[in-house]
């Protein structure tokens, strides 16, 4: 099973990349665009640099795994 994202525009549905098949059955979910929450500008981007290294694989995975732990346990300091 695969996901794939589109527009559905009265009656057509355009997806965002070529499917896996030519003809398959699928599942349409009609997500409500009204209910989606709007962040600010400043949680934008604290997301954006919180997750731009994972992009070019510049996370260093022990700082990453001390910061969790300290996050969820408190420093041992």
């Amino acid at each position: 099973m695969q996901a794939i994202q589109g527009i559905y525009d009265n009656g057509i549905l355009e997806l965002n990349r070529k499917a896996p098949a030519n003809k398959a059955r699928v599942i349409v979910l009609f997500t409500e665009e009204k209910t989606q929450k709007k962040m600010s500008a400043d949680e934008a981007l604290r997301i954006f640099y919180k997750y731009a290294g994972s992009v070019k694989g510049d996370i260093d995975l022990e700082n990453e795994k001390d910061v969790y732990f300290n996050e969820k346990h408190g420093s041992v300091d």
